[in-house]
């Protein structure tokens, strides 16, 4: 069996697992806010107080009116929200469940899916918050929300490989999730969260070379009742074709070696 197969064999058999990662997943998320009077409501609240704080401001130091300003602040926000947890906590996907690893022979990609799941979750908290916010600000909505659901499921299946890689890598090499915090947060600043691609040139290199730009622009675009570039498709699916392939080869060759570097 090639390495390819391998990693494609554990791929499949992380999906087949769903009922467990799908579980633990929920369990994280109830977890995190048990004895909390408001419970997971303070994810929709701190997003929300982020938003209108950072919306003030920045609206002022770029000469728009907090009307046309909020709408693409909030929901690059939000969005950006699931972009960076997936990609940081994937680092400890491993780590984080050795106990479970050590006693249960589970496809390696359960865990990987048990963090994008929970991020998922705490997604759905947030996105109450762009409803809101459209309506207070006026902010138009046409079919091309429609276009939303595909563009997530093209970010989701690229932070897949991403987050599976990068936590066979953080299992072995234990300075990876700071290295990888540190550029999350560096991507923060120049792709077009806080600033609107509009404010850039089609081809500027923040927009073409950044995935980052790409991956917001397939899912915020439809929120705003705008269409996403096809550049940002095609770029996606170049990352997501030649991204798996390599990682479904990496995992082939380490994923059965993850359980001795715990």
């Amino acid at each position: 069996m090639s390495l390819v197969a391998e990693g494609a064999a554990d791929v499949r058999g992380g999906f087949a697992a769903w009922r467990m990662w799908w579980m633990l997943a929920k369990n994280d998320v109830t977890r995190r806010y048990r004895r909390s009077r408001v419970g997971q409501l303070w994810l929709t609240l701190s997003m929300g107080v982020m938003i209108f704080g950072m919306g003030g401001v920045y609206a002022s130091l770029f000469g728009t009116s907090m009307a046309d300003y909020l709408p693409h602040l909030g929901t690059s926000l939000v969005l950006w929200g699931l972009i960076s947890s997936v990609i940081t906590e994937s680092c400890t996907s491993f780590t984080e469940n050795e106990n479970i690893i050590r006693q249960i022979a589970l496809p390696r990609f359960t865990y990987t899916l048990r963090t994008i799941s929970r991020n998922i979750f705490v997604l759905g908290h947030n996105l109450i918050i762009l409803p809101i916010l459209y309506t207070l600000t006026g902010s138009p909505v046409n079919l091309h929300i429609l276009l939303f659901i595909p563009g997530l499921l093209l970010v989701l299946f690229n932070l897949a490989w991403v987050g599976y890689l990068l936590a066979i890598l953080s299992a072995r090499f234990r300075d990876i999730p700071q290295i990888v915090s540190s550029i999350v947060q560096i991507a923060f600043f120049v792709s077009p969260v806080v600033f609107k691609p509009s404010q850039l040139r089609l081809d500027h290199p923040v927009l073409i070379l950044n995935p980052f730009a790409s991956m917001l622009d397939v899912m915020r675009e439809p929120l705003l009742g705008n269409l996403p570039s096809p550049v940002s498709y095609l770029i996606l699916a170049i990352l997501l074709v030649c991204g798996w392939l390599a990682t479904l080869a990496f995992a082939g060759k380490y994923s059965h070696r993850v359980v001795y570097w715990l």
